[in-house]
Protein backbone atom coordinates (compact mmCIF):
# COMPACT_ATOMS: atom_id res chain seq x y z
CA UNK A 1 0.00 0.00 0.00
CA UNK A 2 2.85 2.18 0.95
CA UNK A 3 4.16 1.44 -1.92
CA UNK A 4 1.34 2.46 -4.41
CA UNK A 5 1.12 5.42 -2.59
CA UNK A 6 4.65 6.65 -2.93
CA UNK A 7 4.11 6.06 -6.87
CA UNK A 8 0.96 8.26 -6.84
CA UNK A 9 3.02 10.96 -5.73
CA UNK A 10 6.13 10.39 -7.80
CA UNK A 11 3.15 10.46 -10.79
CA UNK A 12 1.38 14.04 -9.84
CA UNK A 13 5.76 15.81 -9.14
CA UNK A 14 6.29 14.73 -12.86
CA UNK A 15 3.18 15.77 -13.84
CA UNK A 16 3.74 19.23 -12.27
CA UNK A 17 6.75 19.80 -14.01
CA UNK A 18 5.31 19.06 -17.67
CA UNK A 19 2.98 21.49 -16.86
CA UNK A 20 3.38 24.90 -18.68
CA UNK A 21 5.43 27.55 -16.89
CA UNK A 22 2.29 29.91 -17.24
CA UNK A 23 0.23 28.02 -14.91
CA UNK A 24 2.45 29.13 -11.52
CA UNK A 25 2.97 32.52 -13.81
CA UNK A 26 -0.40 33.00 -13.53
CA UNK A 27 -0.62 31.70 -9.39
CA UNK A 28 2.41 34.13 -8.65
CA UNK A 29 0.92 37.09 -10.46
CA UNK A 30 0.31 40.22 -7.76
CA UNK A 31 -2.81 41.90 -7.64
CA UNK A 32 -1.79 45.59 -7.88
CA UNK A 33 -5.11 47.11 -6.45
CA UNK A 34 -5.22 44.26 -3.97
CA UNK A 35 -1.06 45.43 -3.04
CA UNK A 36 -1.89 49.16 -2.76
CA UNK A 37 -5.34 47.88 -0.34
CA UNK A 38 -3.39 45.95 1.90
CA UNK A 39 -0.95 49.05 2.75
CA UNK A 40 -3.54 51.40 3.32
CA UNK A 41 -5.30 48.72 5.61
CA UNK A 42 -2.11 48.45 7.79
CA UNK A 43 -1.60 52.25 7.62
CA UNK A 44 -5.22 52.83 8.97
CA UNK A 45 -4.86 49.78 11.40
CA UNK A 46 -1.49 51.63 12.64
CA UNK A 47 1.14 49.15 11.50
CA UNK A 48 2.58 52.41 10.00
CA UNK A 49 6.65 49.90 9.23
CA UNK A 50 4.39 47.15 7.35
CA UNK A 51 2.71 49.60 5.10
CA UNK A 52 5.44 51.35 4.26
CA UNK A 53 7.16 47.87 3.58
CA UNK A 54 3.65 47.15 1.44
CA UNK A 55 3.50 50.99 -0.70
CA UNK A 56 7.42 49.91 -1.60
CA UNK A 57 6.58 46.76 -2.63
CA UNK A 58 3.83 48.33 -4.89
CA UNK A 59 5.98 50.48 -6.59
CA UNK A 60 8.70 48.03 -6.90
CA UNK A 61 6.22 45.82 -9.34
CA UNK A 62 3.87 48.13 -10.45
CA UNK A 63 6.22 51.01 -11.71
CA UNK A 64 3.69 52.71 -13.66
CA UNK A 65 0.46 52.57 -12.11
CA UNK A 66 -1.12 55.95 -11.87
CA UNK A 67 -0.92 55.26 -7.69
CA UNK A 68 2.31 55.37 -7.53
CA UNK A 69 2.81 59.15 -6.50
CA UNK A 70 -0.17 58.32 -3.64
CA UNK A 71 1.84 55.39 -2.31
CA UNK A 72 4.81 57.10 -1.81
CA UNK A 73 2.38 59.79 -0.47
CA UNK A 74 0.99 57.96 1.87
CA UNK A 75 4.90 55.91 2.82
CA UNK A 76 5.70 59.90 3.57
CA UNK A 77 2.72 60.05 5.64
CA UNK A 78 3.85 56.69 7.79
CA UNK A 79 6.97 57.87 8.31
CA UNK A 80 5.56 61.11 9.89
CA UNK A 81 3.39 59.25 12.29
CA UNK A 82 6.28 57.16 13.20
CA UNK A 83 7.86 60.37 13.99
CA UNK A 84 11.10 59.56 11.33
CA UNK A 85 10.75 63.26 10.55
CA UNK A 86 13.54 63.30 8.27
CA UNK A 87 12.76 60.10 6.48
CA UNK A 88 9.09 62.07 5.98
CA UNK A 89 10.91 65.14 4.93
CA UNK A 90 12.78 63.27 2.14
CA UNK A 91 10.10 61.59 0.68
CA UNK A 92 7.91 64.41 0.65
CA UNK A 93 11.08 66.45 -1.40
CA UNK A 94 10.92 64.25 -3.83
CA UNK A 95 7.58 63.95 -4.40
CA UNK A 96 7.46 67.60 -5.00
CA UNK A 97 10.80 67.71 -6.73
CA UNK A 98 9.71 65.45 -9.30
CA UNK A 99 6.24 67.33 -10.36
CA UNK A 100 5.98 70.25 -8.78
CA UNK A 101 2.64 70.26 -10.99
CA UNK A 102 1.59 67.04 -9.57
CA UNK A 103 -1.66 65.78 -7.91
CA UNK A 104 0.27 65.70 -4.27
CA UNK A 105 3.15 68.20 -5.19
CA UNK A 106 0.64 70.62 -2.84
CA UNK A 107 0.29 68.13 -0.34
CA UNK A 108 4.25 66.96 -0.03
CA UNK A 109 4.36 71.18 0.57
CA UNK A 110 1.97 71.49 3.05
CA UNK A 111 3.41 68.27 5.16
CA UNK A 112 6.58 69.18 5.15
CA UNK A 113 5.37 71.73 7.25
CA UNK A 114 3.79 69.23 9.36
CA UNK A 115 6.98 67.19 10.24
CA UNK A 116 8.45 70.28 11.35
CA UNK A 117 5.66 71.34 13.70
CA UNK A 118 5.31 67.87 15.05
CA UNK A 119 9.11 68.05 15.68
CA UNK A 120 8.69 70.56 17.66
CA UNK A 121 9.97 73.50 15.36
CA UNK A 122 7.09 76.07 14.42
CA UNK A 123 9.70 78.60 12.82
CA UNK A 124 10.69 76.08 10.48
CA UNK A 125 6.75 74.70 9.45
CA UNK A 126 5.62 78.07 8.93
CA UNK A 127 7.75 78.79 5.93
CA UNK A 128 6.15 75.64 4.06
CA UNK A 129 2.93 76.04 5.51
CA UNK A 130 3.12 80.01 3.54
CA UNK A 131 4.56 78.27 0.70
CA UNK A 132 1.89 75.92 0.67
CA UNK A 133 -0.82 78.82 0.73
CA UNK A 134 1.29 80.84 -1.53
CA UNK A 135 1.43 78.14 -4.73
CA UNK A 136 -1.80 76.64 -4.54
CA UNK A 137 -4.34 79.08 -3.68
CA UNK A 138 -7.29 77.79 -5.55
CA UNK A 139 -6.94 74.84 -3.31
CA UNK A 140 -8.17 73.76 0.10
CA UNK A 141 -4.55 73.29 1.10
CA UNK A 142 -4.67 77.19 1.22
CA UNK A 143 -7.33 77.32 4.20
CA UNK A 144 -5.37 74.48 5.71
CA UNK A 145 -2.24 76.48 5.36
CA UNK A 146 -3.59 79.55 6.60
CA UNK A 147 -5.34 77.21 9.65
CA UNK A 148 -1.78 75.67 10.25
CA UNK A 149 -0.03 78.94 10.24
CA UNK A 150 -2.08 80.00 13.16
CA UNK A 151 -1.59 77.00 14.83
CA UNK A 152 2.58 77.67 14.57
CA UNK A 153 2.39 81.50 15.41
CA UNK A 154 0.60 80.53 18.76
CA UNK A 155 3.38 78.23 19.43
CA UNK A 156 5.73 80.98 18.93
CA UNK A 157 3.12 83.10 21.47
CA UNK A 158 2.45 85.55 18.65
CA UNK A 159 -0.98 85.37 19.33
CA UNK A 160 -2.32 88.43 17.10
CA UNK A 161 -0.70 86.90 13.98
CA UNK A 162 -2.27 84.09 14.93
CA UNK A 163 -5.17 85.37 15.11
CA UNK A 164 -4.95 87.15 11.50
CA UNK A 165 -4.28 83.69 10.40
CA UNK A 166 -7.16 82.05 11.57
CA UNK A 167 -9.04 84.91 10.32
CA UNK A 168 -7.88 84.28 7.00
CA UNK A 169 -9.33 80.93 7.06
CA UNK A 170 -12.57 81.49 3.82
CA UNK A 171 -15.87 80.97 4.36
CA UNK A 172 -17.25 77.94 3.00
CA UNK A 173 -13.98 76.17 3.73
CA UNK A 174 -15.09 73.10 6.62
CA UNK A 175 -12.42 74.59 8.83
CA UNK A 176 -13.93 78.18 8.61
CA UNK A 177 -16.05 77.52 11.76
CA UNK A 178 -13.22 76.55 13.90
CA UNK A 179 -11.06 78.96 12.48
CA UNK A 180 -13.33 82.06 13.41
CA UNK A 181 -13.38 80.91 17.30
CA UNK A 182 -9.32 80.17 17.18
CA UNK A 183 -9.21 83.48 15.90
CA UNK A 184 -11.07 84.65 19.11
CA UNK A 185 -9.59 82.16 21.49
CA UNK A 186 -6.00 83.02 20.19
CA UNK A 187 -6.10 86.74 21.71
CA UNK A 188 -6.32 85.13 24.85
CA UNK A 189 -2.39 84.16 24.74
CA UNK A 190 -2.21 88.20 25.06
CA UNK A 191 -3.96 88.47 29.13
CA UNK A 192 -2.51 85.31 30.42
CA UNK A 193 -1.42 86.21 33.57
CA UNK A 194 2.17 86.37 35.53
CA UNK A 195 3.61 84.56 38.80
CA UNK A 196 3.45 87.07 42.07
CA UNK A 197 6.12 89.69 41.24
CA UNK A 198 6.63 89.72 45.07
CA UNK A 199 7.69 86.30 44.78
CA UNK A 200 9.58 86.95 41.99
CA UNK A 201 11.70 90.03 43.60
CA UNK A 202 12.43 88.14 46.83
CA UNK A 203 13.71 84.95 44.50
CA UNK A 204 15.89 87.17 42.21
CA UNK A 205 17.61 89.00 45.75
CA UNK A 206 18.83 85.25 46.98
CA UNK A 207 19.81 84.22 43.49
CA UNK A 208 20.39 86.80 40.65
CA UNK A 209 18.23 85.46 38.06
CA UNK A 210 16.32 83.07 39.41
CA UNK A 211 13.15 85.59 39.58
CA UNK A 212 13.41 85.97 35.68
CA UNK A 213 13.28 81.83 35.45
CA UNK A 214 10.09 81.80 38.26
CA UNK A 215 8.36 84.06 36.00
CA UNK A 216 9.09 82.31 32.48
CA UNK A 217 8.35 78.92 33.86
CA UNK A 218 4.72 80.01 35.02
CA UNK A 219 4.62 82.01 31.72
CA UNK A 220 5.16 78.90 29.76
CA UNK A 221 2.93 76.68 31.85
CA UNK A 222 0.36 79.07 31.14
CA UNK A 223 0.97 78.66 27.48
CA UNK A 224 0.66 74.94 27.46
CA UNK A 225 -2.23 74.81 29.53
CA UNK A 226 -3.98 77.07 27.00
CA UNK A 227 -2.27 75.41 23.75
CA UNK A 228 -3.89 72.03 24.99
CA UNK A 229 -6.97 72.60 25.96
CA UNK A 230 -7.22 75.04 22.00
CA UNK A 231 -5.97 71.27 20.73
CA UNK A 232 -8.38 69.20 22.64
CA UNK A 233 -11.33 71.85 21.62
CA UNK A 234 -10.40 72.08 17.87
CA UNK A 235 -9.92 68.32 17.77
CA UNK A 236 -13.25 67.64 18.87
CA UNK A 237 -14.59 70.14 16.89
CA UNK A 238 -12.70 68.94 13.76
CA UNK A 239 -14.66 65.19 13.75
CA UNK A 240 -18.11 67.38 14.32
CA UNK A 241 -17.48 69.12 11.10
CA UNK A 242 -16.63 65.88 9.51
CA UNK A 243 -13.44 66.94 9.05
CA UNK A 244 -11.40 63.48 10.10
CA UNK A 245 -8.26 64.17 8.39
CA UNK A 246 -7.42 67.25 10.21
CA UNK A 247 -9.33 65.66 13.34
CA UNK A 248 -6.93 62.63 13.34
CA UNK A 249 -3.87 64.71 13.10
CA UNK A 250 -4.57 67.46 16.07
CA UNK A 251 -5.55 63.99 18.33
CA UNK A 252 -1.70 62.65 17.20
CA UNK A 253 -0.28 65.55 17.95
CA UNK A 254 -1.98 65.88 21.39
Amino acid sequence: MKTVNLHILILIFLGNLLLPAGVYAEQLVIDGDRQFEFGRELMHDGKYEPAVKEFERFTHFFPDDRRVPSARYLTGVCYLRQGRYKDARQVFTEIFSSNPDGEFAGKSVFMMGETYYEEGFPEKAEYFFSEAAKKYPSSDLKNAAFYRLGWARMREHRWKEASEEFGRVEKGSSLYDSAQALAKQSLKGELLPSKDPVTAGVMAGVVPGLGHVYLSRYKDAAVAFLLNGLFIWATVESFQQDHNVLGGILAFFE
